[in-house]
């Protein structure tokens, strides 16, 4: 089995995503509460007020965070989740068979992406290592961005570095991949997975 506590670094990194959503959204507010003015510019002091304030009919803004559709920590949450599953999906255990390896990963997995692991995934080598490689190999797994934030699911970039037992990797460049994760039952499950320069899977709708 795989390792999914995620370390301080992980942890930093995610809150720094959460650090740049949070002035992105700051900005996006600011611009819909001044709403069209053919007039002169707002100060950036009189746009400070003004989003933060009860003035001008507009609901105040007060915490940013109150505008997404999760809290910080579901968004921490989901970004541990598609770290989890590029670690797990990336590790190659050359005496595990692939019913064990679709057990360990299924706990990970969303209904509607169970099949197209059980189908495709256990029967492709994996990303970066080859399913007959001797030794073992794990993926030093990191959540680098969130790409996307919708009603019904957010994208996380996920970077692997793989590992050998010996702890070396070979020189090999490290893998993005986005990870599509849906809110379902107590926490996250995995609804798509790709090549990071491929693009973005959103739950439909979202």
């Amino acid at each position: 089995m795989s390792d999914f506590a995620g370390g301080s670094r992980e942890k930093t990194i995610v809150f720094g995503i959460l650090a740049v959503l949070v002035v992105v959204l700051v900005v996006l507010a600011q611009q819909l509460l001044s709403g069209p003015d053919d007039g002169e510019a707002a100060s950036p002091a009189e746009a400070s007020a003004g989003s933060g304030g009860n003035g001008g009919g507009g609901e105040p803004v007060g915490d940013v965070m109150a505008l997404m559709p999760y809290s910080e920590a579901e968004l921490e949450a989901a970004a541990e989740t598609a770290r989890a599953f590029v670690a797990a999906y990336s590790e190659v255990d050359p005496g595990e068979s692939d019913d064990e390896r679709l057990a360990r990963l299924s706990p990970l997995l969303s209904e509607d992406f169970f099949g197209a692991v059980e189908e495709f995934v256990l029967s492709t080598p994996n990303s970066g290592a080859s399913r007959g490689t001797p030794q073992r190999v794990t993926a030093e797994a990191t959540a680098t961005a969130i790409r996307n934030v919708g009603s019904g699911s957010v994208i996380v970039e996920v970077e692997a570095r793989f590992m050998t037992e010996t702890g070396d990797d070979g020189g090999a460049e490290p893998a993005s991949y986005a990870v599509t994760v849906v809110p379902g039952g107590e926490g996250w499950t995995v609804y798509a997975f790709q090549d990071a320069a491929v693009g973005n899977i959103a739950e439909e709708g979202a």
